[in-house]
């Protein structure tokens, strides 16, 4: 069964296969700062682990939420 780190990277990967977005990209596998190897993404100009993100919503998704 998948961990929610690697439902979380699938998720992303979907979202940069259907999307052109500047402020996301796919930066590999390399380890972390405890030395275990995790995904990595840039976020804008931020450089994380796919472990310390953990949501992600699109703008369009969140303004169509009813409040």
């Amino acid at each position: 069964m998948p961990t929610k780190s690697e439902l979380m990277h699938y998720r992303l990967q979907a979202f940069l296969r259907e999307e052109d977005w500047d402020d996301l990209e796919y930066l590999g596998i390399r380890p972390d700062s405890i030395g275990v190897n995790q995904h990595w993404y840039r976020l804008g100009n931020v450089e994380v682990p796919i472990d310390s993100i953990k949501a992600f919503d699109c703008e369009e998704d969140v303004e169509s939420e009813p409040v």
